[in-house]
């Protein structure tokens, strides 16, 4: 380009002067056009330097690419390579981000009894929900399964809902301000903003709802557990006993429903009735002993339906203890029917256990069934005896109030202390002029018999009190195991656990009313079984029991084995003994005696053998 300020044709003057030809001027450009000419000039090189760069970090990050491509392809096969060497891995299903038991949650308000509802969830829920474990079974060290409120559960897994929202919300484009105005302007449309008002309040009704069912639990239809057992507590809540047995049947794969009576809020009538203050949601490490006596509840019981069964009591004002058993009975059937209709269809379809301990256990006893159907796969009544009692205000009261052909177990000790046959609370108030049947049992086979109820089965257990577990807490095990297996053959117990010498050994057949051989299912009948005491201490694990019971087999095998050794080198030393003494008498025998030609040995008849008489043998059968 040309200086500028300069003309393009400066030397023409001098061509001019010496008379030479004058050559054709180009038109001359002014300053501002030559700098607009330059500028352009240098965008158009920096596009191309910018152009470059971005090629140039295309290729780079082209080349990253490749090379984490192939890091990946070859970590892929590295772990192919292990995987052929190792075997096929076990229970390597990992979980997706896990909801801790950490995170801030919020009770809603005006809590119902479904929202303070326990839910004890197999190890199967809490990976479909991708909860933290907070709870194990005894003697466990690791925690599997998860414990908790309904309304807990829904809070942390709101925390779910709010992530995915979130990242909804990043993506998603906000509303314009044309938008807003375009939508406060048909809020304000007269016709249009009363349909909006009865819209709102459909929806308002249809979250609430959802929120008074069980539609948490939607989630674990294809979780395929083992089944759904619905458990009334006993009078003091979900607490000793009532917690043990919960968490055990939990450890087995089935999902546990325990509508609370103690949760309701002290301010509400209901929590004027009966009211424990609740402690908070277990953590990962919160210590969950399975000898701990409460783990749920913070305080004692408040309210007016709060009693403690005393004989003394009970006597010196039956009606009103008849009255307040009797409203018991009435608000926790109430509490039962309440939950099983807001169960999820896919429980309803799969069908549900009803169970219960105590007061629990009477409620399961006399609550009526019959308009659920086949819903109802069985029953267990965990310490009660089904019998007419200070806990029955009538005798109808101690009768099976739902279907007799749905199977029932009965577990009783014959040391209860509040319905035992034996110096009970039950057995004083009845002998003592109260009420209630005064030759008791201790035990609902009676009761069934009379009832004609189809399967059953009674589990007297020796020695044992209120609290099984302190005393069977090891056959229970095995024993609901059985009856969530086999519930229809539960009545043949005894025969089942055949196939198991050490199953075998921990029940004794007293009396049954099934006929045959019992492989009729008509023949079912109900039996009665004895259940000594444990022969090992209840707070030691199966696997310790089964373990050293297999040291005891073994142990007895080698005595057995060692008797036969023992007994074979006495029989050979005996024998060595005898030949040793035939021997010896046989020599003094040869030395004081001449030999004798016939020898009565093995080779006496051998004519080669006697000495003397080949001889003559030789010249018969000689030809010279």
């Amino acid at each position: 380009l040309p200086p500028i300020g300069r003309s393009a044709d400066s030397g023409s003057t001098a061509g001019t002067a010496t008379g030479s030809t004058a050559a054709p001027r180009e038109p001359q450009r002014t300053p501002n056009e030559a700098h607009l000419e330059l500028m352009a000039a240098h965008r158009e090189l920096l596009q191309m330097l910018q152009n470059h760069t971005k090629s140039a970090e295309a290729i780079e990050k082209s080349r990253e690419k490749q090379i984490n491509e192939l890091l990946k392809a070859n970590e892929q096969l590295q772990e192919e390579v292990r995987s052929m060497t190792q075997g096929p891995k076990v229970g390597s299903k990992r979980m997706a981000r896990v909801v801790s038991n950490d995170l801030p949650i919020k009770p809603p308000t005006n809590l119902s009894l479904l929202d303070n509802t326990l839910l004890f969830l197999p190890e199967k829920a809490v990976r479909e929900f991708n909860l933290e474990p907070n709870m194990n079974d005894k003697g466990d060290q690791d925690k599997y399964m998860w414990v908790g409120r309904v309304w807990e559960l829904r809070a942390l897994l709101m925390h779910q809902s709010n992530d995915k929202i979130q990242t909804i919300s990043v993506d998603s484009q906000q509303l314009s301000e044309f938008r807003k105005r375009e939508l406060k302007a048909k809020l304000k449309d007269p016709e249009l903003r009363p349909r909006l008002k009865r819209m709102a309040a459909r929806w308002r009704g249809a979250a609430q709802r959802f929120r008074c069912s069980f539609s948490v639990l939607r989630r674990l239809k294809f979780s395929h557990l083992r089944g759904t057992l619905i458990y009334a507590h006993g009078s003091g809540g979900c607490s000793w006993d009532n917690y043990r047995i919960c968490r055990m049947i939990c450890g087995m794969g089935m999902l546990v429903i325990v509508p609370d009576g103690f949760a309701y809020p002290k301010e509400t009538a209901m929590g004027q009735m009966r009211h424990k203050d609740l402690g908070p949601l277990h953590r990962s490490n919160t210590d969950v002993d399975y000898w701990s006596s409460d783990l749920l509840y913070t305080s004692n019981a408040w309210g007016t339906f709060n009693y403690s069964s005393k004989a003394e009591s009970v006597l010196n004002d039956p009606q009103e203890y008849k009255d307040m058993y009797e409203k018991c009975y009435q608000l926790r059937r109430s509490e039962l029917h309440f939950i099983i209709a807001r169960l999820p269809k896919w429980v309803l379809s799969q069908g549900i256990y009803l169970g219960g301990t105590s007061e629990g256990a009477m409620t399961v006893t006399r609550f009526d069934d019959q308009r659920y159907g086949d819903l109802i796969i069985g029953r267990f009544i965990n310490s009660f005896s089904m019998e007419y009692c200070y806990f029955t205000p009538e005798p109808e009261a101690a009768l099976l109030g739902g279907r007799l052909d749905i199977p029932t177990l009965n577990i009783i000790g014959t040391k209860d202390q509040y319905f035992g046959p034996e110096e009970s609370v039950a057995k004083i108030v009845a002998e003592q002029g109260g009420y209630g049947d005064r030759s008791l049992t201790g035990n609902g086979f009676k009761t069934m018999v009379r009832q004609g109820v189809k399967t059953g089965l009674v589990c007297s257990l020796e020695e044992g009190v209120h609290s099984p577990c302190n005393t069977h807490d090891n056959f229970l095990r095995p024993l609901f195991n059985a009856f969530f297996s086999r519930t229809a053959a539960i009545w043949q117990l005894h025969r089942i656990w055949q196939a198991d010498p050490t199953l075998a050994s921990l029940v004794e057949l007293v009396e049954t009313t099934a006929s045959g051989n019992g492989s009729n299912v008509d023949n079912a009948g109900v039996t009665l079984l004895h259940v000594p005491k444990m022969k090992f201490p209840n707070r030691m694990t199966m696997r310790e029991i089964h373990i050293i019971r297999t040291h005891e087999e073994i142990s007895e095998a080698r005595l057995k084995e060692q008797a036969l050794i023992d007994a074979e080198k006495g029989e050979i030393k005996e024998l060595l003994t005898r030949a040793r003494a035939e021997a010896s008498a046989s020599a003094e025998k040869k030395l004081s005696s001449p030999r004798s030609m016939k020898s009565h040995n093995y080779y006496a008849r051998d004519k080669l053998a006697m000495k003397g008489d080949w001889h003559a043998w030789l010249r018969q059968h000689s030809h010279g």
